[in-house]
């Protein structure tokens, strides 16, 4: 009975021990399995290519019907998209760091999604205040990202004008 009652305990202590590491308070240890979401990043590749050239149309306009703002016009990334395997993610992103403003989107890409692919951003809205100088300096980059890859298919800088 000595011998069940120590291989209790001990099993016991273990457990608890456990418990103590790999919990809230202590938190050394993460017991939990990783899941990815099968909607995120996955592996793969894709061979992409672009089919236009987003800066050369990238500006700054004074909003119509009196709106009293301007809008950053962002063409849409066109590419053509060949030869995928696994899921990649194609990635769209512009950054103007003199207006302190950064935009993205993306696309999960399947071996379905071959041939030629449009990725837009929406316009972006700046208060007159805001413009202080003539132009900006952008950055443009359309990738091609996984858990394996991390290919950048375009990236231009560009010189956006303020349309006064």
């Amino acid at each position: 009975m000595d011998f069940v009652w120590r291989i209790r305990v001990l099993t016991l202590g273990f457990m608890l021990f456990v418990l103590l590491i790999s919990g809230p308070a202590v938190g050394l240890v993460d017991l939990t399995p990783e899941q990815r979401d099968p909607d995120s990043l996955g592996d793969g590749s894709a061979n992409v290519s672009m089919a236009s050239d987003p800066a050369s149309d990238l500006r700054i306009d004074r909003g119509r019907f009196g709106t009293g703002v301007y809008y950053l016009r962002m063409p849409p990334a066109v590419v053509d998209v060949a030869a995928i395997d696994g899921r990649p993610r194609l990635t769209y992103r512009v950054t103007v760091p003199g207006l302190d403003y950064t935009d993205s989107t993306s696309e999960m890409l399947s071996p379905d999604d071959t041939g030629r692919m449009r990725v837009a951003l929406s316009d972006r809205a700046f208060a007159p205040e805001t413009l202080t100088n003539d132009s900006y300096r952008a950055e443009i980059v359309v990738r091609v990202q996984s858990f394996e890859t991390d290919t950048v298919v375009y990236r231009r800088n560009a010189t956006v004008s303020v349309g006064r």
